[in-house]
């Protein structure tokens, strides 16, 4: 009613700027709308940063955590996310770097596909890829997407330092858990450490990677033995050393019980329901060809 009022009342020049006031401000309000939607962007939409601390950054989501560190003349990355994440964490890293900066090394924790997917493009734009040298062993067979992983360029043995623009990372490989390839990151300026899948809602050893529950233990506490406050795991949220320190006492506690039944004599096919886990939070039905080797680990240390 008011618009046709206002139709027969005012000359028809402005009304035609009245309509057209009011087709813009719609249309701006409609692409701020837009703008404002998560995911606005390419490659954004799935990948959360974090601040850790100056010049650190974790980088979750696309299947694991990320750690971007800048230096003064280009970028280090920690874990490079399932395949279909690599222009998404190039988008973060321009972001947060506030530059154009290339990614000139990624270093990978271990051979999985939620750190290793994206290796090929890496490669392909000439970042440097560091992992230890069974994890480029466990990638010969490991086909979870029916492609072989892009190998790394760089591989050490017990340690390996990294020194780029005036930033320093020390890469440690202190035995089999997770995978008999595991690398730790640790960025002694800071006092943060990168552990990878080492540190996980519930200890999960591939045992077909020369993965070890028995000396999980042994490896947490050589990165124990690192001065730092921060822990970045593979997944989740960052967590702080004495959360690292409960994590391997739960894991000691954990095969101390299992190597006791083992001792004991309790066959194999009984072993994961005589082994009390629910106090410490856990859950593990290890079977077939995963149970016969932790069965195996078990019975050696007796």
């Amino acid at each position: 009613m008011l618009r046709k009022t206002l139709r027969k009342t005012l000359p028809a020049y402005i009304w035609c700027v009245i309509v057209l006031l009011t087709i813009a401000k719609s249309s701006s309000a409609q692409n701020h709308e837009e703008n404002e939607r998560p995911g606005k962007g390419a490659g954004d939409s799935a990948l959360t940063p974090e601040l850790v601390k100056t010049g650190l950054y974790v980088i979750s989501g696309g299947g694991g955590n990320s750690l971007l560190r800048l230096s003064g003349n280009g970028l280090i990355l920690v874990d490079g996310k399932l395949p279909g994440n690599y222009e998404a964490i190039l988008a973060q890293a321009a972001k947060l770097s506030f530059s154009d900066q290339p990614i000139r090394v990624l270093i990978t924790t271990d051979h999985q596909e939620n750190h290793t997917g994206n290796n090929a493009q890496f490669l392909a734009a000439g970042t440097q890829i560091i992992a230890h040298e069974n994890e480029k062993l466990n990638q010969t067979n490991y086909h979870p997407s029916g492609e072989d992983a892009a190998p790394p360029t760089i591989t050490y043995d017990h340690d390996y330092t990294l020194r780029l623009g005036g930033v320093e990372a020390h890469l440690m490989h202190f035995g089999n858990a997770r995978t008999s390839g595991d690398t730790v990151v640790y960025f002694p300026n800071l006092r943060v450490v990168a552990v990878g899948d080492l540190f996980a809602p519930t200890p999960n050893p591939d045992f077909s990677a020369g993965g070890s529950l028995v000396d999980w233990g042994p490896v947490l506490a050589e990165i124990l033995k690192l001065d730092f406050d921060v822990v970045v795991p593979g997944t989740g949220p960052m967590v702080d050393r004495a959360e690292l320190e409960t994590f391997k006492t739960k894991i000691d506690t954990l095969v101390s019980r299992a190597t006791g039944l083992v001792k004991k004599g309790v066959p194999k096919n009984r072993l994961m329901a005589q082994l009390k886990t629910d106090d410490l939070g856990w859950r593990f039905s290890f079977t077939g060809g995963q149970l016969d080797r932790f069965y195996a680990e078990l019975s050696r240390t007796k």
